[in-house]
């Protein structure tokens, strides 16, 4: 899923045909495009539109691109058909948010951590770490969040961009977390990350994936991580974790409740332990 994700990020300014799909996976197209839907949450239309709107409302900041190259730079047949789905996805036709989203951005005089609601910088050593908007570099709709490493660091220092929330309306579920994550030239490794904790303040399920990293530089890929809430759960954290130096990029959190038959990556998991003693006397090989 993540191979064709990043496929498709290359095909943004070009068409794409069932076909290709078919041969970079080797799945029937309908049976892909189910399971496409199923991990990410959107068609595969779906997806792919909405990273060309977000591409072209980029140039319409950011470039003096005329409105009608840019629709056609990203597949729209007309201006109009342009204008009808830009107006769908932001809410304003394309040229009267080139002239808002300009000047909002030339007018923002907020401290990018007031701005970031609910989001705020932790970690070891997190004052070597800084976390803002971007408003340029973005998978869906207007902004990001950007963490990145402003010092030098050292084996096991990380910062991280979270957020904490009570475990109540999640309890006896099985939680999926999923994020759009890119990352720039990451020394050390850079994940998604989610805790359930108890009342007494004890980790009951963790995973920050350590056991899948993502390193270096990467294009926007969709990640997850899956963990059972306890019925006596009581608070649920998670966020983006960079450790060591770099930068990335996140955008689109969700959460949904998953049944069974999607795998958990709870890091805790613990070791099955024999139901007695075994091999008291070192010579177990030589009994029958």
């Amino acid at each position: 899923m993540q191979k064709t994700i990043s496929w498709l990020e290359t095909k943004l300014e070009e068409p794409v045909n069932n076909e290709e799909i078919v041969q970079l996976t080797g799945y029937s197209f309908f049976h892909f495009h189910r399971l496409f839907q199923g991990k990410v949450g959107m068609t595969l239309s779906e997806y792919v539109r909405h990273r060309r709107l977000t591409n072209a409302a980029n140039k319409l900041i950011y470039t003096d691109t005329r409105i009608l190259d840019i629709a056609f730079t990203y597949q729209f047949e007309s201006q109009e058909s342009f204008t009808r789905a830009f107006r769908k996805e932001y809410g304003l036709p394309p040229g009267k948010y080139r002239v808002l989203m300009r000047t909002l951005l030339e007018e923002k005089d907020q401290k990018e951590e007031e701005m970031m609601e609910g989001w705020f910088l932790s970690g070891a050593h997190n004052n070597k770490y800084e976390m803002s908007r971007d408003f340029e570099n973005v998978h869906k709709g207007s902004a990001s969040g950007y963490l990145r490493s402003v010092a030098p660091a050292v084996q096991g220092e990380f910062g991280t961009v979270m957020q904490q929330f009570l475990a109540n309306e999640w309890c006896g579920k099985r939680m999926k977390l999923s994020s759009f994550i890119q990352t720039k030239e990451v020394e050390g490794f850079v994940g998604l990350w989610m805790r359930v904790d108890g009342k007494d303040g004890d980790t009951m399920q963790f995973d920050n994936m350590q056991n899948r990293p993502i390193t270096g530089t990467s294009a926007w890929n969709h990640y997850s991580v899956v963990l059972d809430v306890p019925h006596n759960a009581h608070s649920i954290y998670f966020g983006v974790m960079l450790q060591g130096v770099g930068e990335v990029w996140m955008d689109e959190f969700a959460f949904m409740q998953v049944d069974d038959k999607t795998p958990s990556t709870n890091m805790m998991v613990s070791e099955e332990m024999p139901s007695e003693p075994v091999n008291l006397n070192f010579e177990k090989e030589f009994e029958n």
